[in-house]
Parts: C-alpha cells; sequence; structure tokens
C-alpha cells in the first residue's frame, strides 16, 4: 500500500528558502565583476577596525534596519496573507543568503563559506529563533500571540542588533 506524501507549511518555508538561494547564487554569477565588487567593500572597512563613534553609527543603523524588518514581518503575519507573506519573505532571505554567499566566495575563495558564517555568527543565534516562530506562527496568523511573546521577541531582535554591531565585527577581523 502506497503512502501518500503530505506537503506541510514549514516545507513550503524551506523550499522558498532554499529555492530563493540557488536563484541568489544565479543571480551573482550574472553579475557583472565590478557589481560584485562594489557588493564585497565592506569586508575591507572591518578588516581595518571600526572606532567607539562608527559602532555606534553602525549599531543605529543596523537597529533601525533589523527592527523595521522585524515590524514590517509582524505587520505581514497579522493580515489574512500572512503564510503566503512569510513563503515570499523566506524566498527573499534564500536570495539574500545566496547572494551573499557567492559574493563572498568569489571574494575571498575556498575561505568564502567559513567567513559568511562567522558574518552571521553571533546574531543568527537570537535572530534565528525569532525568524522561525514567526514564520511557523504566521500559518495561524501573529494577531493571537500575547503581549508577553511580543516582548520577548522585541528583546531578542534588539540584542541581536547590539551583537551585529558590537561583536561581530571582532570575528570578522580575522
Amino acid at each position: 500500500m502506497a503512502r501518500g506524501f503530505k506537503l506541510t507549511y514549514s516545507m513550503v518555508l524551506l523550499c522558498c528558502l532554499f529555492c530563493g538561494a540557488a536563484a541568489g547564487t544565479v543571480l551573482t554569477n550574472c553579475l557583472g565583476r565590478e557589481l560584485i565588487g562594489q557588493l564585497g567593500y565592506i569586508s575591507i572597512e572591518l578588516k581595518n577596525g571600526l572606532s567607539m563613534s562608527q559602532r555606534r553609527a553602525l549599531w543605529g543603523f543596523v537597529a533601525r534596519q533589523r527592527l523595521a524588518e522585524f515590524g514590517l514581518a509582524a505587520l505581514a503575519g497579522m493580515t489574512p496573507f500572512a503564510a503566503g507573506c512569510f513563503a515570499f519573505l523566506s524566498f527573499t532571505a534564500g536570495v539574500c543568503c545566496g547572494l551573499a554567499v557567492s559574493v563572498i566566495t568569489l571574494e575571498k575563495g575556498v575561505m568564502g563559506l567559513p567567513y559568511y558564517l562567522l558574518s552571521l555568527f553571533p546574531q543568527g543565534v537570537l535572530y534565528l529563533p525569532v525568524w522561525a516562530f514567526m514564520a511557523v506562527r504566521a500559518e495561524k496568523g501573529l494577531d493571537r500571540l500575547r503581549l508577553r511573546t511580543w516582548i520577548f521577541l522585541t528583546v531578542l531582535a534588539g540584542a541581536g542588533t547590539l551583537l551585529e554591531a558590537y561583536i561581530n565585527p571582532l570575528f570578522l577581523r580575522f
């Protein structure tokens, strides 16, 4: 007797993420060498180190960016189209990851993948659970979450911005 295959929402999110990563890799290979060089200029500045005022400015930029992303994802999760929105966001996150891995690999060679993983550490330890919780929960809608859950998710995302601005550049100096 043959068993049927049931496609769950979590599988759809993973498929969107991996298809996006493949699309990002293809996109990088289609870009010109000059544009790839422009995308990889940040690592040169991080090698030289950042002053305290530059780190504060970086934290302000990162905090605005990440908390705006968090807020928009939260708002998208409260719509009737939350599952579709998070599938699209998973695809675009995959494109960004594929693009970043490809650009860093073209720039650094074999050390590109370890350097990419270092660029995600330690803030990824906080961002990943926030994103995973919101994405999986979006199937039922994020509008039913309690206030303490929102506060906890916001604190995790905020702590991730601090790690991304102050601790992550120390990892990337190597």
